[in-house]
């Protein structure tokens, strides 16, 4: 879906900027821009307080409503396509593709897989009731309203039952099914510390994995392994194939130290430096053929679900997989 050129950007003064300069509150809490640059923003009347336009001068004060316009806006491109499973009054079946964000990050507002469910679906506040990682695509439940969202999300083990993904892993992957258990958690002496690490006084997380396929591809034996998802921790499933000595396919954060996820990382800061949109041409064909994969080789594709009304849970399948990951999997 194309991103509009101009896009506006609303956001609430905080209790604790209450009496400060708007311009000290910008800087505060949207570190994206530097002091000079909010400053031209506001010289250019591009910022507004309750529908007014303001300057280096203005205060902000608790509640005000702000907004930022931003000219000749633009976005990394994402896929926008999507398979709706099921629907029926109250909540939706959708496969994600891989490659899109649910909610918005850092450079990504306008097509968030949230906004995009809303547009096409004609259903302004569908909520996901969970997440998927960027890169990971595959089935999520999303209630058509708010309301309902906030009904059922306290109680969302009752109506998502069981969660399955079927991965390509590096290696020969065990026979018997493995029931793994290590705990995970954050490591602050890690240089990526966005990775989840296997440490006893980690979170609680359950996954079992069984195998069921393999084979040798350009990047060497691989297995396919499907991961039934008992809890729901940042990254389990990643992490503990990885901690197992089984990292996914097309994986940049947990194969090769995160070197890959590195590179993009800096070429993304490189870019943003320079005002820019970053090059996902920052990996080569040798990179990827390293890893494996373009697109990381996760996917969810098989949900049981019991949604309030109905008397028998069903379950929902679709392998919409990555085309790489097409065909690998029997």
């Amino acid at each position: 879906m194309p991103v509009p050129s101009d896009m506006y950007f609303e956001s609430v003064v905080q209790p604790e900027h209450n009496g400060w300069l708007l311009l000290d509150s910008l800087c505060a809490r949207f570190t994206y821009h530097s002091r000079t640059d909010w400053s031209e923003k506001l010289s250019r009347g591009l910022v507004t307080i309750n529908g007014v336009v303001a300057d280096e001068n203005s205060v902000a004060h608790k509640n005000d409503k702000v907004v930022y316009h931003v000219e000749n806006y633009t976005e990394p491109e994402v896929p926008t396509n999507y398979d709706v499973v099921f629907e029926d009054d109250e909540f939706m079946v959708i496969a994600k593709p891989a490659g899109v964000p649910v909610h918005h990050t850092g450079r990504i507002f306008y097509n968030t897989f949230t906004s995009i469910v809303r547009r096409g679906t004609d259903c302004e506040t569908a909520t996901p009731m969970h997440r998927l990682d960027r890169d990971t695509g595959g089935l999520m439940l999303f209630a058509r309203y708010a309301e309902t969202a906030a009904r059922f999300q306290k109680n969302l083990d009752r109506i998502l039952l069981k969660k399955f993904y079927m991965a390509v892993v590096r290696g020969n992957f065990p026979e018997e099914a493995v029931d793994c258990q290590m705990p995970l958690r954050e490591d602050p002496n890690d240089h990526l510390r966005l990775r989840m690490h296997h440490f006893d006084d980690g979170k609680p997380c359950h996954t079992v994995f069984r195998k069921v396929g393999a084979g040798v591809a350009s990047a060497g034996n691989y297995s396919v392994v499907e991961a039934e998802l008992i809890t729901g921790r940042k990254h389990q499933i990643r992490a503990h194939l990885s901690e197992l000595g089984y990292p996914i396919l097309g994986d940049r954060l947990y194969s090769f130290d995160g070197r890959f996820y590195e590179k993009m990382s800096d070429a993304v800061a490189e870019a943003r430096a320079r005002g820019e949109l970053s090059k996902e041409e920052a990996l080569s064909d040798e990179d990827y053929a390293i890893l494996g994969a373009r697109t990381q080789m996760l996917y969810a594709y098989k949900a049981e679900i019991q949604l309030p009304y109905w008397k028998e849970p069903r379950t929902f399948e679709c392998r919409n997989f990555p085309d790489e990951m097409k065909a690998l999997v029997p």
